[in-house]
């Protein structure tokens, strides 16, 4: 279905001016910081100040607030240091892209794969954000492209300091090298060991033993095994609790892994499935973290680094349904370009950005900059120039025990989290309602 035309500088090139213009085009346009975007740039903010151990063994992966803290000590505001390094990275996926699919599916399905994805909603999005999203599926696509042993390990121990979950590459290595010596998968287990150890060991160190992400504890507690603070407690104390999670999480994982396809490429994807054998293998790596990692604590934003290994079967069905389409394909590729572009660039939710800059502009106005502010989105304190503190639920009790604990002032909730018989104590006062009383803050203290 793509132009059959040759474009000048061949398709790649194309891909990647087009792909750079849209990304741009999107950044240019200010979309909302992700909720977790200000917790990134604080770790990179405190890796310029050489606080290394504690951003190696926190909550947050590392790779990507290094990534950011090297633009940014080039003298680029923080903020967007933090959406270039996505952008660059989603633009390093692209010739990634091109190559794995010539290999698996041949030079047109390559073409197409990397035009898609140089318009592709959910990618260009993903590009302009402060998150690691686009740096763990270039990741995942070096290693799939790799052909040497110590390369591939090392692009996976890379995954894991880019998403925790990227430690799944270790054992699907092994498996992809197991008609190879041993030497290869020693080689392949030492790269990758060698370069997730700093991890590691500034876990052991912060948290007093072994473990892949502090992360994990909060998985463990969404299993529903009550007392479990990693997954093999869940899985010994109730295995069965586990398992019921995952066939849940499937379910709702495949559903984001869809919707961040889209619904205009839905169906060349069922196309390609039965024409091009050779895409099997990026799509059982999807599956696999779709059924295993994913599905454990599923989230439409961790569907992003899969896109790219859905793109080549999309790029085969794109190709049959061309060929169907005979002399209309020209006309439906326009079409489909054009349709894919007008949402890579749609700001969506508006009213959303609007109410965080309300509130902020409330905070900064009212308590000047500095403050502390407890709530579950850090963007409010981000935007009012002070320091978010993040509850670990929505309950009340916890955010205030989390505002007493740190001499918080501000606590700023949403009326329906606070349900009957529970009312303030008498240490917090509600001054404001904004965003139509969508939100209440409240003081806290005397």
């Amino acid at each position: 279905m793509p132009l059959r035309g040759q474009l000048p500088g061949g398709p790649l090139a194309a891909a990647l001016a087009v792909g750079l213009a849209v990304r741009v085009l999107r950044l240019l346009r200010d979309p909302l910081i992700h909720p977790d975007g200000p917790a990134y740039l604080d770790l990179a903010s405190a890796l310029l100040r050489g606080k290394v151990m504690a951003v190696l063994g926190g909550y947050y992966s590392p790779l990507y607030p290094a990534a950011v803290a090297g633009l940014a000590a080039t003298g680029l505001r923080l903020e967007l240091a933090g959406r270039a390094t996505a952008l660059l990275a989603g633009l390093a996926a692209l010739p990634l892209l091109y190559a794995l699919v010539r290999r698996c599916a041949g030079e047109r399905a390559a073409d197409a794969a990397v035009l898609v994805a140089a318009v592709h909603p959910a990618l260009v999005k993903a590009s302009a954000q402060v998150l690691p999203e686009t740096l763990a599926g270039a990741l995942l696509l070096a290693w799939l492209v790799a052909r040497r042993a110590g390369v591939a390990g090392a692009l996976a121990g890379g995954a894991y300091l880019a998403r925790p979950e990227g430690v799944l590459l270790l054992p699907l290595g092994l498996w992809r090298l197991r008609r190879a010596r041993l030497g290869a998968l020693v080689l392949y287990a030492g790269a990758a060991v060698a370069v997730m150890a700093p991890a590691l060991v500034a876990l052991r160190a912060e948290t007093g033993h072994w473990q892949l992400s502090p992360r994990e504890a909060r998985v463990a507690l969404l299993t529903g095994v009550p007392g479990a603070t990693t997954l093999a407690e869940a899985a010994l104390t109730n295995p069965a609790a586990l398992l019921a999670r995952l066939a849940e999480g499937v379910a709702r994982q495949v559903l984001y892994d869809a919707t961040a396809l889209g619904p205009l490429l839905v169906i060349p994807f069922a196309l390609g499935l039965g024409t091009a054998p050779g895409t099997r293998g990026p799509l059982a790596v999807a599956a696999w973290f779709t059924a295993l990692p994913l599905a454990l604590n599923p989230s439409p934003r961790y569907a992003v680094p899969l896109v790219p290994l859905l793109l080549p079967a999309t790029a085969a069905g794109l190709l049959a349904l061309g060929e169907r389409l005979g002399r209309h394909a020209r006309l439906a590729t326009a079409a489909l370009g054009s349709a894919l572009v007008v949402q890579a660039l749609w700001v969506s939710h508006p009213l959303d950005a609007a109410c965080s800059r309300e509130v902020s502009q409330l905070v900064l106005e009212r308590y000047g900059p500095g403050q502390a502010l407890v709530a579950v989105d850090g963007r409010f304190a981000y935007g009012a120039h002070g320091r978010a503190l993040v509850p670990p639920t929505t309950d009340p009790e916890d955010a205030l025990a989390l505002a007493r604990r740190s001499g918080a002032r501000l606590w700023l909730t949403r009326p329906a989290w606070i349900r009957p018989p529970w009312t303030p104590p008498a240490d917090a006062r509600a001054v404001a309602r904004p965003c139509g009383g969508t939100f209440v803050l409240f003081e806290v203290g005397g």
